[in-house]
């Protein structure tokens, strides 16, 4: 019964904040806007991107891309891609100078290179709606935030991709209190660096990216630098209008996320064993249910179906019936983060080790 009344107050929690979760707005004329994009090894990414940006591209907009000294083809590809369109620039990466992340450096380097008021900070592998940008300028002022940020939908190409990518709108939908999305505290910091609208002037005032240069969660941290400033942020639904493929293969899933699942929890234990014991009730719903197949081990089972499936309905997604597995991946990926630490073990990511 404890196990019954439990998952109906999760499923109760995750409906009432899902509506929460507003979406953009119909497009409104965009400003002077730098779309800011680094690449790392991203020959594969580069065209449907660069073609994706050509579409959605107004007379404001000017894209700039920082090769970052990739070790595939991804600058001939940009290039080949471009077909010198002016309304692209690229830019050779520099050496990564020490203490500093690579995607925060590339960031950085975006960031001091361009004059624009306002910023949009994309990942290499996104594809975007040719109206998105018009939308996210609409939202940022119906939110009245000067930092904008939202979760895409995610193709998972791969069986483990499928488990643990969508776990992404999950984690928002039932531990972020979106009603408090705007709240000023640090606490409440919910970002997704696959897609970040700043304003400027802001932006420089908290310090940009050399504010969190060590990040390997910049977006969260520098959510984390806005609201600490004082400064609204909003997440917001952006789902139906950009599209991210992530990884391709199950290695790249692991590792992409064993490098923040827990750096996320601001590597605090105690977060951590909150999530061990949120997500170990959910499963253990399907264990009671295999082990007793009664009404109330069905009902707590339906009541977690219902919450996952209610979620991927707002986020695009098709996987809530893998729940159950996706909770062992999940639990399996955060025990090896928090292991891997306490080991002080590095991790490797695009040619780059990072601790």
């Amino acid at each position: 019964m404890i196990l019954l009344v439990i998952t109906s107050l999760m499923l109760v929690f995750t409906l009432v904040n899902l509506l929460f979760l507003r979406p953009l707005t119909v497009p409104a004329p965009v400003p002077s806007t730098a779309i800011c994009i680094p690449l790392r090894n991203e020959e594969r990414n580069v065209p449907k991107l660069v073609t994706s940006l050509m579409a959605a591209l107004t007379d404001e907009c000017h894209v700039y891309l920082y090769e970052d000294r990739s070790e595939d083809g991804t600058y001939e590809v940009l290039v080949q891609a471009i077909a010198g369109d002016s309304r692209f620039t690229i830019f050779r990466g520099v050496p990564l100078p020490e203490g500093w992340a690579g995607k925060v450096h590339a960031c950085h380097q975006l960031a001091t290179r361009t004059t624009e008021p306002y910023v949009l900070f994309l990942d290499a592998d996104v594809t975007i709606d040719p109206t998105f940008i018009g939308r996210l300028h609409g939202t940022l002022a119906r939110e009245g935030a000067v930092f904008l940020s939202g979760f895409p939908r995610f193709p998972t190409p791969t069986w483990l991709g499928k488990l643990l990518i969508p776990m992404q709108h999950v984690l928002i939908a039932q531990h972020l209190p979106l009603f408090w999305r705007k709240v000023r505290h640090p606490a409440f910091a919910a970002a997704n660096g696959m897609n970040v609208l700043v304003e400027r002037a802001s932006y420089e005032d908290v310090g940009g990216h050399a504010s969190i240069h060590d990040s390997l969660i910049d977006d969260i941290d520098l959510c984390r630098e806005f609201k600490r400033r004082k400064k609204i942020t909003s997440l917001v639904n952006v789902s139906p209008y950009i599209t991210c493929d992530m990884y391709a293969t199950n290695e790249e899933v692991w590792n992409g996320f064993s490098k923040n699942v827990f750096k996320g929890m601001n590597e605090a234990v105690g977060i951590a064993l909150y999530f061990f014991l949120y997500y170990g009730i959910q499963l253990s719903a399907f264990i009671a249910f295999l082990v007793r197949m009664d009404w109330i081990s069905f009902l707590a089972c339906a009541f977690v179906l219902l919450a996952r499936l209610a979620i991927d309905v707002k986020s695009g997604g098709r996987q809530f019936w893998l729940h159950p597995f996706s909770l062992i991946a999940y639990l399996l990926l955060l025990s090896s983060a928090v292991v891997r630490k306490w080991r002080r073990k590095p991790i490797s990511w695009k040619g780059r080790t990072y601790q």
